[in-house]
């Protein structure tokens, strides 16, 4: 529309702004003419008029995600794999589109607490920042879930298992596939290694509860035996009580199973560096027999820092949902390597598949709007693969199952510190069977 007034005998322009809905985008677009309107010079070529831009309205806008690390220590890692890898790349990729936006990810640590986790979210919701990567413990999770539903805040976790947030219809999704996978991969686990009794020691909190709910009808269906079940405050700093409880048992054990068929199946996280470290006191349970994990201890750094040589003594070889080992895994795996001197992980990789699906479903949606991106989470995953494999998941917002790596800890001079984690064995969920990589091993399983 054109229209010529004059006003003290000059020519004003109206500037016409009109506001509409792009049909698939399913967001709003700014239109603003350009150029003069009188005829002149200035037109568009055409008849004269007005030329119309279309402006996207994340166009020009600085994105600010929250990310919350589990851990102090886990911060340590999070932010070169977010500020040197994550951010770097989907910057790029905003770029080539001509955007003018840029995707920044605050990132903050729940110190290892729930309740501070909490406080962490309730933080991100007063910046008005709606959707964050977290939960990476089911406890932690747990914690929040209630609060972003009822708070239309988008969580997505990395690295939380537990089966009972398996939950459709909330506003929690997860690119790790559940415990009801990792379970059954840990009791062939043990059953490959000739393990005919085992004795649980775990955390108490909903993430290990829930493995050993499902891990023990499994193992026993399986002939195994559970000898006791030991389970810790997850605050505790202190566990020569634990470890004592355990060295009695396991001292009768030996005796009855011999001790190449008794083991300790640890489900822990940081901790289990201390755990490794108070076990010397203790010769049966240190000397005697192998100890095993779950993905709580693969790639703990801590293990790698604080503990080596009594997690190489002790073994703990510890069950990791496997990525796709693809070109992308690759590439991605070099970068890490060269920022951390550590493996870039599975769950690090799922912390890369999260950061595109978000960044594909905002610009779809052209919105940063939690109520407008949960109901493109599903659809937007299973067209993506990532980093860690085919983003696929379930009516519960969960990644479908995979196979299971196992991860364990050996010397090696020329690696940092002297010691490096490295993939002895290997989980097919298919046919339930474990292949132990006896060439990378120094010792040669009992066979069951």
């Amino acid at each position: 529309m054109k229209q010529d007034l004059e006003m003290k005998g000059n020519t004003l322009a109206i500037v016409l702004l009109v506001v509409g809905l792009v049909v698939g985008a399913g967001a709003g677009y700014f239109l603003a003419p350009k150029g003069t309107t009188d005829g002149g010079d200035g037109g568009d070529g055409g008849d004269g008029g007005p030329i119309i831009e279309y402006k996207a309205p994340l166009e020009g806008m600085d994105i600010q995600l929250g990310r919350i690390a589990s851990t102090t220590s886990g911060l340590e890692t999070d932010t070169p794999l977010f500020k040197d890898l994550i951010e770097p790349d989907l910057n790029e990729y905003l770029e080539i589109l001509g955007m003018d936006t840029t995707m920044t990810y605050l990132i903050d640590d729940a110190n290892s607490q729930p309740a501070i986790h909490l406080e962490k979210v309730q933080g991100f919701k007063s910046m008005d920042i709606n959707v964050f990567m977290g939960g990476g413990w089911s406890s932690m999770a747990s914690s929040a879930l209630s609060y972003c539903n009822d708070n239309d805040m988008l969580m997505w976790s990395s690295s939380s298992t537990s089966p009972t947030l398996a939950l459709e219809g909330d506003n929690l999704y997860r690119m790790c596939p559940d415990d009801t996978i990792q379970a059954p991969a840990i009791a062939e686990m043990l059953r490959s290694h000739a393990i005919d009794a085992i004795i649980l020691f775990y955390r108490g909190d909903a993430w290990a509860d829930g493995i050993v709910n499902i891990l023990d009808p499994v193992y026993t269906s399986k002939g195994g035996v559970i000898l006791e079940r030991v389970r810790y405050a997850g605050e505790s700093t202190e566990f020569s009580n634990y470890l004592q409880t355990i060295e009695n048992i396991a001292q009768g054990a030996v005796a009855e199973y011999g001790a190449e068929h008794v083991g300790i199946e640890l489900i822990a996280f940081q901790e289990s560096a201390v755990i490794a470290t108070q076990a010397q006191d203790y010769p049966t349970i240190y000397n005697d027999i192998v100890w095993f994990g779950s993905d709580g201890t693969a790639l703990t750094t801590q293990l790698h820092d604080d503990a080596p040589s009594q997690t190489v003594q002790l073994k703990i070889h510890s069950t990791y949902a496997a990525p796709a080992e693809s070109a992308k895994f690759m590439r991605l795996y070099d970068i890490y390597f060269d920022l951390l001197s550590m493996p870039f992980g599975y769950y690090s990789a799922c912390s890369y598949d999260i950061a595109w699906v978000l960044l594909e479903s905002m610009h779809e949606a052209q919105s940063i709007d939690a109520l407008d991106l949960i109901p493109l989470q599903m659809t937007t995953s299973e067209n993506n693969f990532g980093a860690s494999g085919w983003n696929r998941l379930n009516p519960a917002g969960d990644r479908y199952g995979s196979q299971y790596q196992i991860w364990s800890l050996r010397e090696n001079p020329d690696a940092e510190g002297g010691y490096e984690f490295y993939v002895s064995g290997l989980y097919d969920d298919v046919s339930d069977s474990v292949t132990w990589y006896l060439s990378e091993m120094d010792y040669v399983p009992p066979t069951p």
